[in-house]
């Protein structure tokens, strides 16, 4: 009778215990372990870069061993992504000069990978596009997007909404994008789209400028409306609890989360799209 043991090697496992595996899983388990190492090596090296560079004092109060991987990643793209705040703060109110040309400018708050951006950019090259994000590797991918595709009208900038009159100017943007921001079900004081960002949009917006806003979220988009109703300098001039089967579906660019979405939900998209008029 077969010895259904004898191609097993006994070793010791993590927690100290003896365990017997086969010769198959113990290869298996060496070239992951192969794979393992070199990506740390491959990791330390970077790390070393961001010390050496000292790129981690715009993110950390002191140095560490390992960073983000997609931190380092970022020096790739010098074009199209910017990380450093004194940098994205000296183009305030000369954006046109960093885009060279002077072309309008819009934002989007919260871009998430780039992929509404980024078509966006594609669709209209007479425009300009900043894009807000905070994670490493989202800016990363927006930014590859980008490259790959040789869009300069557009610039990836990890900042948080509440800073855009540190690096944007007077009248400097004509539309703004939110696309599926946090509802904050319970902390609705927390959202983006508030009097305070209406209050920023006074000086940054030009006259007759534009927000875009989407959400899936039914009480936001309701509190959206109720909100601007209120507000003197601001009008909506479209609305709609079904987007996707609007008269704007056929020119709608689907976001990321989006496009998840709408496989997995039998939801409404929620639309507004808001004018600045004095």
């Amino acid at each position: 009778m077969e010895d259904k043991n004898k191609d097993k090697i006994k070793i010791i496992g993590k927690n100290g215990q003896k365990i017997e595996i086969s010769k198959a899983e113990q290869e298996r388990r060496a070239k992951i372990k192969k794979v393992n190492d070199e990506f740390k090596v491959a990791n330390a090296e970077k790390s070393r870069i961001i010390n050496e560079k000292e790129i981690w004092k715009y993110f950390f109060e002191k140095p560490k061993k390992n960073y983000n991987k997609y931190m380092y990643e970022m020096l790739e793209f010098p074009r199209h992504l910017m990380y450093n705040n004194e940098s994205v703060d000296e183009y305030c109110g000369k954006w046109n000069k960093f885009f060279k040309n002077k072309n309008e400018i819009y934002l989007e708050i919260g871009c998430g990978s780039g992929n509404f951006t980024v078509q966006n950019a594609q669709k209209f090259k007479d425009r300009n596009y900043i894009a807000l994000e905070l994670r490493f590797k989202r800016l990363v991918l927006g930014a590859k997007k980008s490259k790959k595709r040789n869009l300069d009208n557009i610039l990836f900038v990890r900042k948080r909404a509440e800073t855009v009159l540190d690096f944007l100017g007077k009248d400097e943007i004509t539309g703004v994008y939110i696309n599926f921001p946090d509802p904050w079900e319970g902390e609705e004081k927390k959202r983006v789209i508030s009097k305070s960002l209406f209050s920023k949009l006074d000086i940054i917006l030009k006259t007759n400028g534009k927000l875009f806003f989407k959400t899936d979220h039914d009480q936001y988009y309701e509190d959206v409306l109720e909100l601007v109703n209120k507000l003197d300098n601001y009008e909506i001039i479209y609305h709609t609890n079904d987007l996707h089967n609007s008269e704007k579906a056929s020119e709608n660019i689907k976001t990321e989360f989006e496009q998840m979405f709408l496989s997995k939900h039998n939801m409404n998209i929620k639309y507004i799209e808001i004018e600045k008029i004095k």
